[in-house]
């Protein structure tokens, strides 16, 4: 997958970074959009005073080697302010988002669900999910390297589960676990209400070499009748670590994360967290397919070592470049209360991807990725170009 040419335009105390784009992952087939920022930089220091951030991303692939579909579409406008209030102690952050995903996959709940069978279409193990949204979080500083955390989000949520696919099977005839979980299909609004605590040491926060940063999250969604039906909870606890050497030019990251769901949540948060794929996908454990495995229990890892060794001017801006190499893995439970080894197995289960990439920093504030990941669940390899580092 390739980059499309990159335009920046710099100013006294600003930057600008454009990247139109031509690629997409293994997950979605490929595409092409724009993603950028504009940002007023902080002279003397590093990170920004303000930053507001675009991205737009639409896919197509071919379905059963026939019909050319769009499998996703993605359209985000996010405004960051860091310093606000008070001795600029609290940080903004909004968001919107319109996401239209059309070949989601499901193959069926738990840790050993089996892959999708050779004698069926492509077709059979997907659904969709249109789901724009909107959030709103502030960050303030308690104490030191201390921040307390509280946010808002709704989203609009509609499914298209086609008659005959593995999802739709398992919602009428599944176990009564599995139908339980599953639940209904109809249209719905979700809203979750966020509280987390971080301690916060990085020396800066979108390139990161040296520091830690450990969150714990806690979200609530009330419910509310029939326009708010998902009463549910998620403790989300997330650490990573980052060591450079070699004069900065190597850098260490590595990232945990735990994630558990009680209460009744929608079927599509047993694949995600922290609002993308969890075992699978492009933030998460690469190689294996996004949607791969679900589960109200999540636990995996991401150790990934990169190399700054190109440094070049083009257009009048810097670039830094260098290659990546990673190890990924993870596991997922059905639920936390009690075990389903019909679901979930009763080995290790754990699956893990393999790989190594390139990343190009641009300026201070913007950096583009391109991974390839094997793992025993790749079909046969996965692929993947995005914006910012997934740590």
């Amino acid at each position: 997958m390739l980059a499309g040419a990159s335009r920046a335009q710099a100013q006294s105390g600003r930057e600008l970074n454009v990247v139109p784009l031509a690629g997409g992952d293994s997950d979605v087939g490929i595409g092409g959009g724009v993603v950028g920022d504009w940002a007023a930089l902080a002279p003397g220091r590093p990170g920004f005073k303000q930053r507001l951030e675009l991205q737009a991303f639409i896919t197509f692939k071919l379905q059963d080697g026939k019909q050319l579909v769009s499998p996703f579409q993605d359209y985000s406008l996010e405004e960051i302010i860091p310093h606000l209030g008070p001795a600029g102690r609290l940080r903004l952050d909004a968001r919107i988002a319109y996401t239209d995903e059309t070949t989601l996959k499901y193959t069926g709940i738990g840790n050993a669900s089996p892959p999708l069978a050779s004698n069926l279409p492509d077709t059979a193990d997907e659904y969709g999910r249109l789901h724009p949204t909107a959030s709103l979080e502030v960050r303030t500083r308690l104490r030191g390297v201390f921040y307390l955390l509280g946010g808002v989000n709704l989203t609009y949520n509609r499914l298209k589960v086609p008659p005959g696919t593995i999802l739709a099977a398992d919602q009428q005839m599944g176990s009564p676990e599995v139908r339980a979980i599953l639940g209904s299909f109809a249209p719905h609004l979700v809203a979750l209400v966020t509280a987390e605590a971080q301690l916060d040491t990085r020396d800066d926060e979108i390139v990161t070499r040296n520091g830690q940063f450990h969150t714990l999250r806690f979200r609530y969604s009330p419910g509310y009748g029939g326009e708010l039906p998902y009463q549910y909870q998620r403790l989300t606890l997330t650490t990573r670590l980052y060591r450079s050497a070699v004069g900065g030019r190597l850098t260490v990251r590595w990232r945990g994360v735990g994630d558990v769901l009680w209460g009744s949540p929608p079927f599509y948060e047993l694949a995600r967290f922290d609002e993308t794929a969890a075992i699978g996908g492009v933030k998460a454990v690469r190689g294996i397919p996004a949607q791969r495995y679900y589960g109200k229990v999540k636990l995996f890892q991401n150790l990934e070592v990169s190399a700054a060794i190109w440094t070049f001017r083009l257009f009048s801006k810097q670039f830094t470049a260098g290659p990546a190499v990673f190890f990924d893995a993870g596991r997922t439970w059905t639920e936390l209360a009690h075990a389903h080894p019909e679901l979930d197995g009763t080995g290790l289960g754990i699956k893990y991807g393999i790989g190594g990439g390139l990343r190009v920093q641009e300026g201070k504030t913007f950096i583009v990725r391109a991974d390839l990941a094997w793992s025993p669940d790749a079909t046969p390899i996965g692929a993947y170009f995005a914006a910012g580092e997934i740590f």
